[in-house]
């Protein structure tokens, strides 16, 4: 049973709660296709990748769908992550239905599935989650109520690239604490202004983003004039750099791209 919950917890850890959006979020065109990797560091050491893409049609009410592949290769752990996410294109991209495969070098461990529901109870409209979650010929099932506007972890990602550079707090929101499947209150996105970093070898200044809240280690986002995110900084040990795909797959093991290339 306990390792039922450690891997509902892995789907889990997509979710954050977010309760209010501050204003003047930049407007741009719906962006209908787009495809991003991310090389993993761990303690300044190459531990993996993460590839985000992003297919939607013209049409604004048409779901977005979120693809993320994050790998993990490191001395502690071997684990391959997929997930799909259908979202609403609002401000929130409020998650319709999701799906996910967690992998190890040697086989499959499991299948989840996660959809969420609005249910109405003596005239009160509640947001429920249901997990669904398969190991091989068995099937488990768990309901989560979440408030409204419930995100992915990885559309704060989309989320920060639509923030004005202001200073100030930008976004309030809860946060769900997989360790403890607990919400935690009161986390905030502020942004800190301009700051002159080194990556891959040379100095840019960009603009900084700030995270924080009970529970989880500081996050930090740096995005450039275009709003592009380039770097993420969970801590002062696990950090995100944009890359390209030959830079995520260099030196990564053939276990985790076999179907890739």
């Amino acid at each position: 049973m306990r390792k039922i919950k450690v891997l509902l917890a892995a789907m889990l850890m997509v979710f954050a709660v977010v309760s209010s959006i501050g204003q003047g979020q930049s407007s741009r065109p719906r962006e209908t296709a787009a495809e991003r990797w991310f090389v993993i560091k761990i303690k300044g050491e190459k531990a993996g990748y993460l590839h985000v893409t992003r297919k939607a049609s013209g049409d604004a009410s048409a779901p977005i769908l979120f693809e993320h592949e994050q790998l993990i290769d490191s001395k502690d752990e071997k684990l391959r992550l997929s997930i799909q996410t259908y979202c609403e294109d609002d401000q929130y991209y409020s998650p319709m239905k999701a799906s996910a495969q967690i992998k190890r070098p040697d086989k499959k461990i499991a299948t989840i599935e996660a959809v969420m529901e609005k249910k109405t109870h003596y005239g009160c409209s509640k947001r429920q989650m249901r997990l669904v979650y398969k190991p091989g010929k068995k099937e488990y099932k768990l309901d989560q109520e979440v408030p409204e506007h419930t995100v992915t972890t990885y559309s704060v990602m989309e989320l920060v690239s639509r923030l004005p550079f202001t200073e100030g707090p930008v976004v309030e929101f809860n946060f769900l604490d997989i360790k403890k499947m607990k919400v935690r209150k009161k986390h905030k996105i502020a942004y800190l202004g301009l700051e002159k970093i080194e990556i891959k070898g040379q100095e840019r200044e960009l603009h900084k983003f700030e995270q924080k809240g009970s529970g989880i280690k500081k996050t930090h986002y740096w995005l450039d004039e275009n709003h592009q995110l380039l770097r993420i900084l969970k801590g002062k040990k696990e950090e995100f750099l944009l890359s390209t795909k030959a830079e995520a797959f260099k030196e990564t093991p053939d276990w985790s791209r076999k179907k890739k290339e």
